[in-house]
């Protein structure tokens, strides 16, 4: 769940929280609105998981989703803390809303704020508890696929990725801000970098122009070759956390000007994510 925090933190400062009866899902979207991370886990990936009233548990209505809204960060600071992995045992969160309504035994009901408690239990019995604010969330995006017949689809591990982005590392300084451009053809790919404003120095960077076989692939199917996608190699959040994993990239697209979408599918876990394109 830390991964996948650090991974949210590089697209969108807000974290979206919604939590379902089967799933609970961590998603996010950057300022601009050009890309989206979505994280989704099945009930089964927590020992313990349930949504609505403890007392009302057994019916068989759907109790209503759980949302809220807080800073990735400040969730992160805590599961990401120096000393969490050497003395934390086990960690709980929770989500309480004004009226109870989620548990009306919960003694952390006491404000006309909802808020999200984090509690950890740690070594000789100690008991550590944070206490964030919720807020209702703006939107609750849910971007899918498009369902058309007319699209590309190429899987590719992991590692393969990170040797390829190793060959256009990214200059020191805030103004670099390189694009990647790919041109799918029959049976080759063409990667190269454009830079788009000078390094920290002043100097512009050399173009790096890199060739790959469509055998490095474990899925390749182009409909329109050549097609060429262009994005900012600042969007690295998604390699690392599928290198991480040891998750391969399912990646498709219908067009040039069409946004990217990346999933990675783990055993308890879907993660999507949505990258628009650049103009080239």
């Amino acid at each position: 769940l830390t991964r996948a925090l650090v991974c949210l933190s590089r697209y969108g400062e807000n974290l979206i929280i919604n939590a379902r009866q089967d799933t609970f899902t961590l998603s996010t979207v950057n300022s601009s609105q050009s890309a989206y991370c979505r994280f989704r886990y099945t009930k089964n990936f927590f020992s313990k998981y349930y949504v609505g009233n403890k007392r009302g548990s057994g019916g068989t209505e759907e109790p209503p989703p759980t949302t809220g809204q807080l800073l990735t960060k400040s969730l992160l600071s805590i599961l990401k803390h120096k000393t969490f992995d050497k003395t934390v045992e086990k960690c709980e969160l929770s989500i309480v809303d004004p009226d109870g309504a989620q548990d009306p035994d919960n003694e952390e009901v006491d404000s006309l704020e909802s808020k999200m408690i984090v509690r950890l239990h740690c070594k000789h019995g100690v008991i550590k508890t944070h206490r964030l604010l919720l807020s209702t969330p703006i939107a609750l995006l849910a971007p899918e696929v498009p369902d058309t017949s007319y699209k590309s689809q190429v899987s590719i591990g992991p590692k393969a990725v990170r040797d390829i982005i190793e060959h256009f590392p990214l200059a020191k300084g805030s103004k670099s801000d390189p694009q990647l451009v790919w041109t799918f053809g029959d049976d080759e790919v063409k990667v190269k970098s454009i830079e788009t404003s000078l390094d920290a120095k002043g100097k512009a960077q050399l173009s790096t122009e890199l060739t790959i076989s469509a055998e490095e692939f474990e899925q390749y199917d182009i409909c329109d070759v050549p097609t060429t996608l262009a994005f900012h190699l600042r969007e690295q959040a998604t390699i690392a956390f599928a290198e991480a994993g040891s998750l391969s990239l399912s990646i498709e697209f219908t067009d040039t000007t069409s946004p990217l979408y990346i999933a990675l599918d783990g055993d308890l876990s879907d993660n999507f994510f949505v990258i628009a394109a650049s103009t080239l």
